[in-house]
């Protein structure tokens, strides 16, 4: 997908407080708080930089330019989502007599009867087959997951004093670093389900238990 920066920036401005600092490839990793790979894969997918890496050369990248291309492919895949929902609806419009492009409203209630029903057994077929798997489950699979991470790293600071004679300072930077891992954890999860629409997002207390 060709993203053009110029108008990538113009779109999506650092946030206000955030400096246009140069970065290497960790340090885009830390600035999206992704993993190495998907730095990677970003690059081979067109994300500009300054500088390309090469031996006894580190990656340079500035960072108005990686955040306002990453901003603009997840608008452009948000945007092909959208527009491969609509085919998929016309699609089930074009089924049953509908024309592409017609609202569901402008069905009779016959017809919309028989998508909503067709729709009912779809979900009902995939939530038997274990493909659809309910929100509350989710919800509660999350949070026992994370609750589980998020409690061995707040603990982890004192096993390690305990458990490997750590000094204090040593002590603190461990905690601090398993709080800057809980903030990355929740800012990611965070900004996933606020990228959803209201009524699909899951709501947790997870990180303030």
């Amino acid at each position: 997908m060709k993203i053009d920066l110029a108008e990538a920036l113009k779109r999506f401005p650092l946030p206000e407080g955030v400096p246009d600092s140069a970065l290497n490839k960790s340090e885009v990793t830390a600035f999206f708080g992704c993993s190495p790979t998907s730095v990677d894969n970003w690059i081979r997918e067109g994300m500009p930089c300054v500088s390309e890496g090469t031996n006894g050369r580190a990656w340079e990248f500035r960072a108005s330019q990686v955040y306002a291309w990453r901003q603009a492919q997840l608008a452009a895949e948000e945007t092909r989502d959208s527009e491969a929902q609509a085919a998929i609806q016309a699609m089930r419009l074009a089924l049953i007599g509908g024309k592409a492009g017609d609202s569901i409203r402008a069905l009779s209630p016959r017809e919309r009867k028989e998508i909503y029903e067709i729709e009912l057994a779809h979900r009902r077929l995939m939530a038997e087959s274990r493909q659809l798997i309910p929100r509350q489950e989710v919800a509660e699979g999350l949070d026992d997951l994370l609750s589980l991470f998020r409690d061995a790293v707040t603990g982890l600071a004192d096993r390690l004093e305990r458990e490997a004679n750590l000094d204090a300072r040593q002590v603190d930077c461990a905690s601090q670093c398993g709080d800057e891992l809980l903030y990355q954890l929740h800012k990611k999860v965070e900004d996933f389900f606020n990228s959803r629409p209201e009524e699909h997002r899951l709501k947790t207390d997870l990180f303030n238990q």
